[in-house]
């Protein structure tokens, strides 16, 4: 970082700019290795004549101020000027109108030598709340608009990590000389500049709003950065390149393998949530001690109660709280009198709600840290452990159905996705599900890093609206990845618009989404577009092995589902592969002549379990293909039920994914389901099924 340049920051900063004054800020760039054009700020016609002599022309005359932020609508740009009497005349001409109107910040005129022509790209950095600085890249000029074609990727980016952001454009194959093109864009000197540009992001995290770099010029012999413009932060803010705090997962086991919960607000009442979860510890499976907190009752549910955590005969391992918020601060100081670590609140009316309401959050969070309490909520649903029945959901038994234990775990700021994915798993089982709420102690790169190290997760999924610590978040995120767990993100609220939008092309251009979109899958996150598609990738992923690529092959008795998936594989970064010739040549001498066997293969309406099993093992041995797919119509007569023994003998060998998707009534769904408990997931939306081989994909990318 140069010290001097920060200064000057704070010095415009404090004197009311908006904007570091480009010239300024060219020759910053250029102490970093940011290829820009000469350039000098003129005050007199002749000065600018001078200068653009000793430059060449042509040359470009650009408004000066520290205060405008786009001077394109005060006709502040001259191009293509090409003798000093053109250049005298030009900025006569502007010099006057910017005084008469008196433009704000006024500086001068900068005279820049004109660039070459080439391809245009948009380059931005942004400083986000939740993810720190970050850079946006992609197509420039009037594809801007017209395609948003963008990519942002949080700081500081090695140049590794910068061409494989440019490789999820889809203009990457315009940049990377596609088909044999001699226009070569993607140089190591572009490559250089962005990186350059990524170390200046990082250096001044915090000290801007945004900065533009539109356009980028790229041209086979290098590139340059035609314009540069910094929009001043209106405080310095903290910096945020690395998380500000690495992930808490002390106290966690509390939430989910306690011997005994203590429940403030235990009530008689049916309905009540202290009933209701009482009634859940009670009659479900848990085998620990249960205390009812209620002053007012002697017994609750035919058990003692007890006036408050104090008066108990042990300290509970967990606290489930389902009183007003404004008596928590009271109970998590007693906690910590008494030696309690867990509780959750079930409890809302906080933070939502604003004004004092909020401030009784922020008063519990502090407690929380004082008194080594660790808290999940307000407003949230509770924990469950499928495996050792650990249950305290406030959801009657007999509305909500609990799955089997399992090895996927889900964390939700969604309790109703939390019911929802419970209730979908009923075949394949889940390890941990929790809904945290407003998180005012326990967030979702806690939860993330504790289920990285949890010996029965296998697979994470995780319903996002928005996080509070994006780079605390990936850092749980990198822990599960590096024990060979999977993390599925579903992230809502896609159509927020961040604030910067009204100043800034990358904010325009972004949207808090498309950050969120860039920022996790650098991660190593598996994004999804659903809940449903969401549920699909991670039973999937618990159920089968990881793919070495992309290629799918498919298979099916009836062949218009197959051409429905197809149309959605560009989009999930699938590719329909050639099937090796030996495959196609075994299956050919194998079946009939009307049976189609290049891919996607059909084996029509007369399929039978035994032509499925040969199918799917010749795919299997076909080295092109890294996932099948199957489609079953199961109304078809000729296919017999033998077809789940004989997939379960195939899943025993573990070689390839296999993910099947059938539609149909009660016997479709009769089949499905006896495949599924054999561990091979089956689903009944085209959509869900293309998502799920996608996310196997994804994860062998992201795990090599």
């Amino acid at each position: 970082m140069n010290a001097s340049f920060k200064n000057r920051i704070e010095k415009l900063r404090n004197g009311g700019a908006k904007v570091v004054p480009e010239g300024e800020m060219k020759e910053i760039l250029k102490q970093y290795g940011v290829p820009v054009p000469k350039c000098k700020l003129c005050v007199s016609a002749d000065e600018a004549a001078a200068f653009a002599a000793e430059a060449g022309f042509p040359v470009v005359l650009k408004l000066s101020s520290d205060k405008v932020l786009h001077k394109t609508e005060l006709k502040g740009v001259r191009l293509n000027l090409n003798s000093d009497q053109e250049v005298q005349a030009a900025f006569i001409k502007m010099d006057e109108a910017f005084r008469q109107q008196q433009v704000p910040g006024y500086l001068g005129i900068l005279v820049e030598k004109q660039s070459e022509k080439g391809t245009e790209l948009i380059v931005g950095l942004q400083y986000d709340s939740v993810f720190g600085p970050v850079m946006m890249m992609g197509l420039g000029g009037i594809f801007t608009d017209i395609l948003r074609d963008v990519v942002f990727r949080m700081l500081p980016l090695t140049k590794d990590e910068i061409i494989d952001a440019l490789k999820t454009l889809k203009a990457w194959p315009l940049l990377n000389a596609y088909r044999g093109s001699a226009v070569l864009l993607v140089t190591d000197k572009l490559i250089d500049a962005l990186q350059a540009i990524s170390v200046f992001g990082t250096d001044y995290a915090g000290q801007y709003d945004s900065v533009d770099f539109n356009p980028v010029i790229a041209r086979p012999d290098g590139c340059t950065i035609v314009d540069a413009k910094m929009v001043i932060a209106e405080k310095e803010m903290p910096a945020k390149t690395k998380a500000s705090e690495m992930p808490r997962i002390d106290h966690m086991n509390g939430f989910f393998n306690p011997k005994s919960v203590a429940v403030i607000g235990a009530s008689n009442t049916p309905g009540k949530i202290g009933n209701t979860i009482l009634d859940s510890l009670l009659n479900l499976d848990f085998k620990g001690s249960v205390y009812p907190i209620n002053p007012k009752a002697d017994k609750v549910l035919s058990l003692k109660a007890y006036p408050s955590l104090s008066a108990l005969p042990e300290i509970p391992e967990m606290v489930a709280i389902s009183v007003g918020l404004e008596l928590v601060p009271d109970i998590v100081i007693e906690m910590g009198r008494i030696g309690a670590h867990n509780a959750f609140i079930v409890s809302g009316g906080g933070r939502e709600l604003g004004g004092e309401r909020a401030d009784i959050e922020s008063r519990i969070s502090m407690l929380a840290r004082e008194n080594d309490v660790r808290i999940v909520g307000p407003n949230c649903i509770g924990s469950f452990d499928g495996n050792n029945r650990f249950d305290s959901f406030f959801y009657p038994r007999e509305r909500l159905k609990r799955p089997k234990g399992g090895s996927m775990s889900f964390i939700t700021q969604s309790g109703t996705w939390g019911c929802a994915f419970l209730e979908s798993a009923m075949d394949t089982g889940v390890g941990k599900m929790v809904s945290y709420g407003n998180r005012v102690d326990v967030d979702e790169g806690d939860l993330i890093a504790y289920l990285a190290n949890d010996p029965e997760t296998k697979v994470i999924g995780s319903y996002l609206e928005g996080l509070g610590e994006g780079r605390k978040f990936l850092e749980g995120v990198k822990a599960a990845n590096q024990n060979n767990k999977p993390v599925v993100v579903f992230k809502t609220g896609r159509n927020q618009m961040s604030a910067h939008a009204s100043v800034s092309h990358t904010g325009a251009y972004g949207g808090s989404y498309e950050i969120y979109k860039g920022a996790l899958e650098q991660g190593g996150v598996i994004l999804s577009d659903s809940f449903h598609e969401l549920y699909a990738a991670c039973e999937t992923l618990a159920l089968q092995p990881k793919a070495k690529g992309n290629r799918v092959s498919m298979v099916s008795n009836g062949a218009g589902p197959m051409v429905n998936a197809i149309d959605l594989f560009p989009e999930k970064g699938l590719e329909l592969v050639k099937l090796g010739r030996e495959s196609v040549k075994r299956m050919r001498e194998k079946f009939s002549f009307f049976y189609i066997v290049e891919n996607p293969v059909d084996v029509t309406g007369s399929a039978t379990g035994a032509d499925y099993e040969f199918v799917i093992e010749t795919l299997m041995a076909d080295k092109n293909v890294d996932i099948i797919m199957p489609f079953f119509v199961f109304q078809n007569a000729p296919l017999d039920e033998s077809i789940i023994e004989r997939l379960t003998s195939i899943n025993a060998k573990r070689l390839k994914p296999v993910i099947c998707c059938s539609t149909g009534g009660l016997y479709s769904e009769k089949m499905g389901r006896a495949i599924r408990q054999a561990g091979i997931p089956v689903y009944t939306r085209v959509c869900e099924w293309v998502a799920a081989a996608s996310a196997t994909a994804k994860w062998g990318r992201n795990s090599k």
